[in-house]
């Protein structure tokens, strides 16, 4: 099988892709950088908040006469400045859509059209609890998952319109010790009335690693979820 993972330079991105890469599976990871060396492992450079890159993005090299399945895990994201919502700028909002948002859309729509229906297996985005409650100072960042929860779920509708058999899930991890992590205990009280609940899951030792969740997910897609829905926390 082909995975096609983004947000591969750190954290959970990198993990999945270890973790099929051990699997002795194929991984195509896009990134902004890149620390992976294997060899079945093929680096994409994109930055996700610069359009013309994502349009420059090219994977019709990996179309093969004999195709393998595909499966696309949109795990890229972002949760910009932690701060009330009249602080935020512009480009906390652009880049927030662009990544979290509009490359994860981008991306189902373009590994689709490449590879096609057939060879397509699987479609993940993974989403976060944000995106089904409000979490001040995060409102940015909660519309964006909200967003990508309902376009996953369109999806879902539409597959079934057209009687297709590719599978497209949105799945929360639960809180992971990431960089995503550390920005949030690094912002200040004033500006995040939910920072201490933070500190105090590190402080316990509450995070899952992302080791963790690679294997958790890569275990749930092994299994028949395709009467259960779109949305799933592991």
């Amino acid at each position: 099988m082909i995975h096609i993972i983004t947000g591969t330079s750190r954290g959970i991105g990198r993990a999945i892709a270890n973790y099929y890469l051990d699997n002795g599976d194929k991984v195509i990871g896009i990134s902004r950088t890149n620390e992976i060396v294997h060899d079945n492992f093929h680096f994409l450079k994109c930055d996700f908040t610069e359009k013309q890159q994502l349009y420059d993005l090219d994977l019709s090299p990996f179309v093969q006469e004999e195709p393998e399945p595909v499966q696309l895990i949109n795990n890229s994201g972002i949760i910009g400045e932690i701060k009330r919502f009249h602080e935020l700028t512009l480009t906390h909002y652009t880049d927030m859509s662009m990544v979290n948002v509009v490359a994860a859309q981008y991306m189902c729509s373009y590994v689709i059209q490449t590879f096609g229906f057939d060879h397509v297996k699987t479609i993940v985005n993974i989403t976060s609890g944000a995106g089904e409650r409000a979490v001040p100072s995060w409102a940015a960042y909660c519309a964006s998952k909200a967003a990508i929860n309902l376009f996953s779920e369109t999806l879902a509708e539409e597959l079934r319109e057209l009687n297709k058999s590719t599978n497209i899930y949105c799945i929360a991890p639960g809180v992971v010790d990431t960089d995503m992590q550390v920005a949030i205990r690094s912002s200040k009280a004033k500006d995040f009335s939910g920072r201490q609940n933070f500190v105090e899951l590190k402080e316990n030792d509450e995070l899952r690693t992302p080791e963790q969740v690679a294997e958790l997910l890569a275990t749930f897609l092994n299994e028949d979820h395709s009467d259960q829905g779109v949305l799933h926390r592991i």
